[in-house]
């Protein structure tokens, strides 16, 4: 008896699904862990911290390689640990945590787009004096 080759790619399609909400490098878990410490902080009305506190950590979460393995949206990774930490005192405040969320989102796509265009902005090489400028 054969093996159905449909079979086989619905079976092996679930196996990814873990690596895709635990991410493979534990930094890029411990940042994430820490916005949504932060983000729960902002939903109980301590605004300081979030906004003190969440570049650094982008910037972190950026250069630790999460676009690169995990694509450029943050806002269902920090919400689903959010709601998985703190289950009962986030579970009726959604549209607050999409809210502080989608602020995360918005900060963390302007430092990919500084950080893959900052390169190519060079401008050209100038003459150190005027001589060099000339062909005396």
């Amino acid at each position: 008896m054969t093996k159905d080759p449909m079979m086989n790619d619905k079976s092996d399609e679930g196996k990814n699904t873990k690596s895709s909400q635990t991410p493979a490098n534990p930094q890029i878990g411990e940042q994430l862990d820490a916005l949504a410490d932060l983000c729960f902080q902002k939903l109980n009305g301590d605004e300081s911290e979030l906004d003190r506190r969440s570049e650094p950590l982008l910037k972190s979460l950026l250069m630790s390689g999460y676009v690169r393995q995990h694509g450029q949206n943050i806002t269902a990774s920090i919400e689903t640990r959010v709601k998985k930490k703190y289950r009962e005192q986030a579970m009726h405040r959604g549209g607050a945590l999409s809210s502080i969320t989608e602020g995360l989102q918005q900060q963390f796509d302007h430092l990919v787009k500084w950080e893959s265009q900052q390169p190519r902005q060079e401008t050209p090489s100038k003459p150190a004096n005027i001589s060099s400028a000339t062909d005396a």
